[in-house]
């Protein structure tokens, strides 16, 4: 009778650990592991890819607006502009676009202390959400019947982004932002 048990070292024997590209990093997991209930025991959470601030199950508290910068602001901004020209009011799908976009906010939040990191991604959605919906309603009101997704004429946009209803959202001086107070 053959006793199965948790024996991989004679697993890896038998095969040899070229056949294993991830046998060496045993001892890197369990660095990682470590380091992961050191965090735990001290009371620090981090969210997954071991950012302090970013842990969000089970609470609520992160969902509030707090202050962020004038260059994020307008880095929201140009994102939802670029969504407007170039893919009609939609997120498009050019990944690297996507990924430069938030590895911008990852950097900026991660400058952040750790208290305020959760609650500025939260402020910079509701911002991005809030100048999305400005420039649809401004949209539909210059064409009837638009939908998002649907080409816009570039003079459309441009009246549209040069309106100062829209672009005081980035200073924080619009009356529009229901609910989201951004000024620094």
């Amino acid at each position: 009778m053959m006793h199965i048990g948790n024996n991989y070292q004679g697993i890896w024997q038998f095969f040899g650990e070229k056949s294993f590209p991830f046998a060496g990093a045993k001892s890197q997991s369990s660095n990682l592991n470590a380091k992961a209930i050191e965090d735990l025991l001290s009371g620090r959470r981090k969210n997954s890819y071991g950012v302090e601030g970013m842990r969000i199950t089970g609470r609520t508290d992160w969902k509030r607006t707090i202050p962020v910068s004038d260059e994020m602001k307008q880095h929201v901004f140009e994102d939802v502009k670029n969504e407007f020209y170039k893919y009609g009011g939609m997120s498009g799908d050019n990944t690297a676009e996507t990924d430069a976009y938030y590895d911008k906010i990852h950097s900026y939040v991660k400058t952040l202390k750790a208290s305020d990191r959760s609650p500025a991604t939260w402020t910079l959605s509701q911002l991005h959400l809030n100048h999305a919906h400005a420039v649809k309603n401004a949209v539909k009101e210059d064409m009837p019947g638009w939908t998002s997704g649907q080409h816009i004429p570039s003079d459309v946009l441009d009246k549209i982004f040069a309106d100062e209803s829209i672009t005081s959202m980035v200073s924080g001086k619009s009356g529009g932002m229901k609910g989201i107070d951004i000024q620094v």
